[in-house]
């Protein structure tokens, strides 16, 4: 049985495209930049930020970083939500003595976590300011790990991109896909996934759990 089960936010836990790309689309009315479209963005969530502005625009300058982080992000969080079914797996979890951890290729996944009010169910956070890579690099989820006093035999990983499987298997914990971002289920079994679900409700299966409730 699993005793740790570490989680990604962005497309994860919650659908924070639409979010992301009104701060990005303010972003670029203020600097110049084109407009970004959900469907361009939902293939670059959950890299590295510079990476994906990068693959987006072609361009990365620090100063952009520095407005994106202090003009918008307030305004985003109150964007995200939280996909249905997320508190329960949550709380159904946490009843069940799991620990839970969340890494997640934000600078800081810290604020909105809390701000769609999920942060108390987590002994662990990390993001990439907390680790000298991010995804697909290992480096966040031995950290949660880590913290969580977890063993990779019984750690399970739970993403949604091939980056976040890469990092699961090379971590040497059970990677778990989700489909509810830019990935299909081939490509995240490809990318080393051990299961591929469609709604963060169905990893309850792995732990003898129904998925039986509505959010």
């Amino acid at each position: 049985m699993f005793s740790c089960v570490i989680f990604d936010f962005d497309m994860t836990l919650a659908d924070s495209s639409y979010a992301i790309v009104n701060s990005m689309n303010k972003l670029a009315e203020k600097v110049g930049l084109p407009r970004v479209k959900r469907e361009d963005l939902l293939s670059v969530i959950g890299i590295p930020i510079r990476e994906s502005w990068l693959k987006i625009w072609g361009r990365f300058e620090e100063d952009w970083l520095t407005d994106f982080r202090a003009s918008f992000s307030e305004g985003e969080y109150a964007e995200i939500n939280p996909y249905p079914g997320t508190r329960r797996v949550l709380e159904v979890l946490s009843a069940r003595g799991v620990s839970l951890g969340l890494a997640s290729n934000r600078q800081k996944p810290g604020p909105p976590l809390k701000a769609v009010g999920l942060a108390g169910y987590f002994s662990s956070v990390v993001g990439m300011d907390d680790v000298e890579r991010g995804k697909p690099a290992p480096d966040m989820i031995l950290k949660s790990m880590a913290n969580l006093g977890g063993a990779p035999e019984s750690t399970l990983y739970v993403g949604d991109t091939a980056d976040d499987m890469s990092a699961a298997r090379d971590a040497g914990v059970r990677p778990v896909g989700m489909t509810t971002g830019f990935f299909t289920p081939d490509a995240l079994y490809g990318a080393g996934a051990w299961r591929v679900f469609d709604s963060v409700d169905e990893v309850l299966s792995l732990f003898g759990e129904d998925r039986g409730f509505d959010e």
